[in-house]
């Protein structure tokens, strides 16, 4: 529910696997940490399920707006990014190609501009090699320009400055 839907508070979610050990282990873990849902949450999935086609319609042409702006974005500055778009979801990974490093970039976006975005080396995976320079944009939401707008340039003025 949480990306499709653009619900993540809910915490209602479901897995398709192949793999029953896997399914196995993770029932055990769910059991573990849970024994069943929210029911204010599973009333609130129920709802959104029924309005499927409205929500995940405006959320599609929500997502395709947001990537058209992070597009124009990521072309005005190819020297500190190299942006390649995900084959479908509201999250991508951006590549930095700044001298600084990524967890650096990141830290000083959020001190300096208030933009937060979480460099690739917090999202490490037992799973998946994780590349350690890039970083994390969700464009899910709405008003992306406003964090466009703050973000890099915000941070290279304060660059510039003695």
């Amino acid at each position: 529910m949480s990306k499709a839907y653009g619900l993540p508070g809910l915490r209602i979610g479901w897995i398709a696997s192949r793999d029953h050990a896997l399914l196995a282990r993770m029932e055990r873990m769910k059991h573990y940490l849970s024994i069943c849902n929210s029911s204010p949450s599973e009333v609130l999935a129920r709802i959104a399920l029924k309005a499927r086609d409205l929500i995940l319609r405006k959320n599609r042409d929500l997502c395709a707006n947001n990537l058209v702006c992070l597009r124009r974005f990521f072309a005005d500055y190819p020297d500190l990014y190299d942006w390649s778009e995900p084959d479908g979801g509201c999250v991508g990974f951006a590549l930095y190609k700044g001298s600084d490093g990524v967890e650096e970039h990141c830290r000083s976006l959020v001190e300096e501009s208030g933009v937060l975005l979480l460099p690739s080396p917090l999202f490490h995976s037992e799973l998946l090699s994780v590349p350690p320079d890039r970083f994390r944009v969700g464009f899910g939401r709405k008003d992306i320009e406003i964090g466009l707008k703050a973000g890099p340039l915000g941070y290279l003025a304060a660059q510039d400055e003695p």
